[in-house]
């Protein structure tokens, strides 16, 4: 756990590194303070002890056989990089520790902090004022905000605008990467870069609507399954909320209802050719009949813990078991 102090240490100065130490007293904790808190002596006679026993949990040679080190190290330090955490000057034994704590952590607070930073530091946020923003839902706007702006005129043939004013954007994305770069910032599974096909299922089955507030960067995405009529909603953080409890203005739910009245699925939508650049995109060289056989359940696997979602959903926490609004 001293790892985290070095890390800091890597990029702030100590006087401010005291200063924040002292503000968040609950990060400064390393498994030093927990030996301390074990070990009665004043001589500190049992930490050698203790670290021989907790310190085999993060040496790689103590987890796996030797020659698959090298593998492992390397897939852990390309996640860490891509998650915008430099590894640079880590040990194999840091990467494997630095690897396992992530894990308290959702990777979408990481990978948004990740484009926050880099936009941040080309100036593409309008606000620079670091200490202005307390949450990820502050930095998540940002980022949404910055990603619409850089929204181009490559991207208007993959989309359908169903509604715009100056506030609300509504758009149904028509390919995979019109839907990453509308829902950037999100954890919506439909713009997973590692997992597409959920796009294309989204996409051949329903209407998938996603709803963005342009002075805000407030975002939210409505799915209706054409095939069993079911709808629901969505927030950023990819749990299934009511309708009423979403960010929208009032004069928007005819809109709404409007747009799920549609028979046409987003693939529906789509030309020939834009049909086949989805199926490329997402599902690669597979047969059409990988196309429909597209599995319905999505699987959980944690620390050696499967868990089966029965229905089709984007999320594994559902905040609101409250039905959305009727579409007739």
């Amino acid at each position: 756990m001293k790892l985290i102090s070095t890390i800091f240490q890597k990029t702030l100065p100590m006087s401010r590194l005291d200063e924040l130490k002292k503000q968040y007293p609950e990060l400064n904790v390393t498994m030093f303070d927990v030996f301390k808190a074990i070990d009665p002596t004043s001589s500190y006679k049992y930490f050698p002890l203790l670290c021989k026993i907790f310190s085999k949990r993060w040496r790689m040679n103590e987890q796996y056989p030797k020659d698959e080190v090298p593998k492992v190290i390397m897939e852990y330090r390309t996640m860490l990089t891509n998650l915008g955490i430099n590894t640079k000057g880590f040990s194999e034994n840091q990467n494997y520790f630095v690897r396992y704590l992530m894990d308290f952590y959702p990777n979408s607070h990481f990978e948004t902090l990740r484009d926050f930073v880099s936009l941040m530091e080309n100036k593409r946020i309008d606000n620079n004022d670091v200490t202005s923003y307390s949450t990820i839902e502050d930095i998540r706007n940002a980022v949404s905000l910055a990603s619409i702006k850089e929204l181009n005129r490559e991207l208007e043939g993959q989309v359908i605008k169903e509604y715009e004013d100056e506030k609300w954007v509504i758009v149904r994305p028509l390919t995979f990467a019109s839907s990453a770069r509308y829902g950037a910032s999100t954890r919506w599974c439909t713009t997973y870069q590692t997992d597409k096909q959920y796009f294309e299922r989204y996409w051949r089955q329903g209407i998938l609507v996603y709803f963005i507030n342009k002075y805000t960067g407030y975002k939210f995405a409505g799915f209706k399954s054409l095939s069993e009529n079911d709808m629901s909603f969505w927030n950023a953080e990819d749990s299934r909320v009511d309708y009423l409890d979403v960010e929208a203005d009032e004069y928007l739910f005819p809109i709404v209802r409007k747009i799920f009245k549609s028979k046409d699925t987003n693939k529906n939508l789509c030309s020939d050719e834009l049909q086949e650049k989805v199926h490329q995109e997402c599902l690669g060289g597979m047969e059409l009949k990988c196309r429909v056989d597209v599995p319905e359940q999505r699987v959980y696997v944690a620390e050696g813990i499967t868990s089966e979602i029965p229905e089709m959903t984007w999320t594994t926490t559902v905040t609101s078991e409250i039905s959305p609004p009727t579409v007739n």
